[in-house]
């Protein structure tokens, strides 16, 4: 996401990356020879007029799921048609908003098919115009039923209200703050929106000037790694390629990111049918385990082009468990911890997330009353409140770092290298750190 002249993607995993383990925050609110951008859907907006006209779609398309969606990045090859398709949930609205931010601020209203979905396109005309040194931003507003739009724009005054007063409220007034970005901009209308009853899904969009497809990768271990794809770009042009950790968070000064971010380079090499190769090994033998971003792109502000895909890197577990930190056990009020040697290791989706019993949906997601003891063999093994082990994950990036409910205490000082977290004066979590890290 372009956010200043600064452009690259890249730029953006460099600014906060895992420091210690127990890293707590609140938990709040193929080889392809098409271009793998493709489409996400609205009926067309025309660089010249914001009446919908009818779009031709490019080959492949990026639907979003339903409304409301949140955000989403998407890269836009300049000059071509572009389409976001969404859908709504509530089958009595018949019309949505859409919000185009792109240095300056325009509306049209797109309406909403009887099976709950519309169609967004930008043509190649508005495509070719977007900026090099900034994403522009599409805000899709979901009135409230019957299509209630509580802000709007005041087509005469270029002002956006708040449609019950008739007003600009502090929020919407940032909306023409000199020299705000588009990408800022949608956060002060999304703002405005929410607080006047509306929902919102927000589209930050990359101009690029040619696709970049990166090869799939399985899960491996931290060593010399082959990241190779397709590209439109014309041979010889050099691309930079980073592996770089999922789990962002804040450093300390000096932070060493030799374990958590590897560079590289490649050349793009001629190919058939429009599609091109490259290929570029990166040493990744340095890296924790966990998961990592892989970012490859031009750098090139005259030929942007830029793509981004993942990779799970599993460091191999010692042949035999080393000395772990020191534990005072005593000092904890748990059950016997009862370990089932026939549950493997997996890797960890996300940082861990303390939810209510029954409503876990992914391993990350650990119940109230849970136990979790990172073991010196390299794996996080996870117990109930009776003490039953029922899930064992890799020691990764990911298991330093947790989400915990609104309103949660978190104590990292009573006992050594043990994290509990209480909610309401109750214990909900007790997390054992008998695993060195290094690094």
């Amino acid at each position: 996401m372009k956010w200043s002249p600064s452009r690259s993607l890249v730029s953006l995993l460099v600014i906060v990356l895992v420091t210690s383990c127990g890293c707590i925050y609140p938990k709040g609110s193929a080889n392809a020879i098409s271009p793998p951008m493709g489409t996400t859907g609205i009926p067309a907006i025309n660089a010249t007029s914001l009446s919908p006209t009818i779009g031709v779609p490019v080959t492949k398309t990026n639907d979003p799921p339903s409304t409301p969606a949140g955000r989403s990045s998407l890269n836009v090859l300049r000059g071509e048609p572009f389409t976001i398709n969404g859908t709504v949930v509530d089958l009595s609205i018949t019309k949505v908003q859409v919000w185009v931010l792109d240095a300056n601020i325009s509306t049209t209203m797109i309406p909403v098919m009887p099976d709950g979905s519309f169609q967004i396109t930008l043509d190649s005309l508005k495509t070719a115009a977007l900026s090099r040194t900034f994403s522009s931003a599409i805000v899709v507003q979901y009135p409230a039923p019957p299509d209630r739009f509580t802000v709007m724009l005041n087509t005469t005054s270029g002002e956006v209200i708040a449609t019950a007063s008739g007003r600009i409220t502090p929020i919407l007034a940032h909306l023409n703050d000199a020299g705000t970005y588009p990408t800022t901009q949608a956060d002060y209308l999304e703002q405005g929106i929410t607080a006047a009853g509306n929902s919102d899904t927000i589209y930050f969009l990359n101009g690029v000037d040619a696709w970049i497809a990166i090869d799939p990768l399985g899960p491996g271990q931290p060593r010399m790694l082959a990241v190779r794809g397709n590209t439109s770009l014309p041979a010889g042009t050099e691309l930079s390629i980073r592996v770089a950790t999922i789990n962002a968070h804040p450093t300390p000064q000096n932070y060493d990111f030799s374990h958590e971010i590897s560079e590289g380079t490649a050349v793009v090499s001629s190919g058939i049918e429009g599609a091109n190769h490259y290929a570029g090994i990166i040493d990744t033998s340095r890296l924790n385990t966990g998961k990592y971003n892989i970012l490859v792109e031009t750098g090139d502000d005259n030929l942007q082009a830029n793509t981004m895909s993942t990779v799970d890197l599993i460091a191999p577990l010692p042949a035999h468990a080393e000395q772990g930190n020191y534990i005072n056990w005593s000092h904890l009020a748990l059950p016997p911890l009862v370990v089932n040697e026939t549950i493997f290791p997996v890797m960890l989706e996300a940082e861990w997330q303390i939810v209510s019993p029954g409503t876990q949906v992914k391993n990350n997601e650990v119940p109230y009353g849970s136990v979790i003891d990172c073991a010196p063999d390299g794996i996080c093994r996870i117990f109930n409140q009776s003490g039953i082990q029922f899930l064992a994950v890799y020691n990764s990036n990911e298991a330093h770092s947790m989400g915990v409910p609104n309103g949660a205490m978190v104590d990292t000082e009573s006992v050594g290298n043990v994290t509990s977290i209480k909610l309401s004066g109750e214990v909900i979590l007790i997390k054992i750190d008998e695993y060195p890290r290094g690094s």
